[in-house]
This record gives C-alpha cells, structure tokens and sequence, in this order.
C-alpha cells in the first residue's frame, strides 16, 4: 500500500503561496488541523489536509470569511452554502457602498478645494439634494458662545470619527425666526450630514429644494453680518424662507491653523413667489 505523501508546515505553505502563520491560524481557530503533531512540536499535513485546504482558498478567494467557511464544512447542503453566500454578498455589497462614500467625499473635498481657490463671492440659487442629518448639539446659543459650542461640536465630532461614523459635512442651523426678526447672532444647533445608507434614529432632514447659497472665508464672528446682507437681498426678490438656514463648513482646518477662521457656505431654503 502506497504510503500517504506528509508535509512540513513550512512546504505546506509554499506549495500554495502562504505564511505559516496562516496555517497557525487556521489550527488554532479549527478551520485546518494538521494530520498530527510530532512530539518535537512539528505540524504535519498530509493528503486529506491538503484537499481542505484547496477548499478553503477557493471560497478566500471569493471573499468568504473563515467563520462562514467553517459553517460551509460543517454543513455542506446547498441551502446553507447558498444562505452563506447571500450574507457574503451583503457584506461585499456593504464595502462596495463604503467605498462609494469614500469617493463621494474625495469629489466634496476637491470640489470645496478649487471653489475656495476660485474664490466665488457672488449669491447663487442652487438646487440641493435632500440630506439627512444629526443635530449634535440643539440647545441654542448666541454669537458670544460661539467659540465655546464650535469647540464642544469639534469633540463631538472628534468621538463621532473615533467611532467610525461617517459624515458628509458639518455646520451651523441659524435659528430661522430670529434671522427672519432680523436677530443674526441666534443659532438653533450644530449638525453634520450622514449618508442614506447609515441607520439612525435621530436625524432631521434638510430638505430638497432651491437655496440661496454664498461661500464665506474669515472669521466666525463675521458670519452673522453675511447672513444680514442675505436676508436683504432675499427680501428684495420676496422670496419666502421655507427651511432651514444652514451655515455648512468646510473642515477649514484642513486648509488653515487659525481655529477661529472659516471657510464655508452659508444655505437659505426659500421659495419663490409666483
């Protein structure tokens, strides 16, 4: 009787262009045992090993995860392989989405980068997208504790990116019927943008719709006195106000030391009288 071919685990991994720490890994997690160890310590593989392992590199390469491979091994029906692969794909299709994001927000930096660089002072009536946010701090405050609450939003920006949560953008919402009562330095909270994807259960949604939008660079003192020349020149066309006034940021400290310097956009929902 032929006897069955054994293997090192240093030639184990080289036959299939792994560590022998993978195989290190996959013992001590009991995805592959080896045939046996040798009172020396040594671990070896022999042929049934070597066709598991085969399997396991097959579903690895498909994106699979040792848990859902050791589920495969221990149920091999087609309904159980084929529920593991619909949750495989749901995980992929998760990353795909992350990625995304990740690119959408590469395009919002470089789009904020070269407006900035341009430097457009002018008023614009812009369609925006729908946004769904969370208002992190929604106890109203004044313009002489506006230092004070953009340093407390930072730290809870700061927890908020330590926790993965991702963000589009972030800002300041005006409060709307002292702006309207001609009050500039009123603000109702701080918030940030988050994707549709992202499930929470404490978001407000800035709506879709026609806004009144002016970029701003300097200090943060200074915003109150555009949103002034704003109301003016909206009262001038009788336009009505229809949401929220928002003042979006544009992580200024990317592009500046200063941390009472700004560079943003100030939004005004309203809508057009017939």
């Amino acid at each position: 009787m032929k006897k069955e071919r054994e293997y090192l685990i240093s030639d184990f991994a080289k036959m299939f262009n792994i560590t022998k720490r993978t195989l290190q890994y996959y013992d001590k997690i009991d995805l592959l045992k080896p045939a046996y160890v040798k009172e020396n310590g040594y671990r070896i593989y022999g042929e049934n090993e070597l066709g598991k392992l085969i399997e396991i590199l097959i579903w690895k390469n498909i994106g699979l995860e040792s848990d859902h491979i050791k589920k495969i091994f221990k149920d091999k029906t087609k309904e159980n392989i084929s529920n593991i692969l619909e949750e495989a794909e749901e995980k992929i299709n998760e990353e795909i989405r992350r990625i995304q994001y990740i690119k959408e927000n590469i395009e919002v930096m470089k789009s904020n980068i070269n407006t900035r660089t341009n430097s457009y002072d002018g008023i614009q009536i812009k369609e925006l997208e729908e946004r769904i946010s969370v208002e992190i701090i929604s106890k109203g405050f004044n313009l002489n504790q506006l230092e004070e609450i953009m340093a407390e939003g930072t730290e809870i920006l700061k927890k908020t990116i330590a926790e993965r949560i991702p963000f589009i953008e972030f800002g300041l919402i005006f409060n709307k019927d002292a702006v309207i009562s001609e009050n500039y330095t009123k603000y109702k909270g701080f918030y940030y943008s988050i994707p549709y994807n992202y499930k929470r259960k404490d978001t407000i949604l800035m709506k879709k719709g026609k806004y009144i939008c002016q970029w701003y660079e300097g200090k943060i003192d200074g915003i109150p006195n555009v949103i002034m020349n704003l109301m003016a020149w909206i009262n001038s066309k009788g336009y009505d106000i229809t949401g929220y006034i928002l003042y979006s940021e544009s992580f200024s400290s990317l592009y500046h030391d200063d941390y009472e310097y700004t560079y943003g956009e100030i939004q005004i929902l309203i809508r057009e009288n017939e």
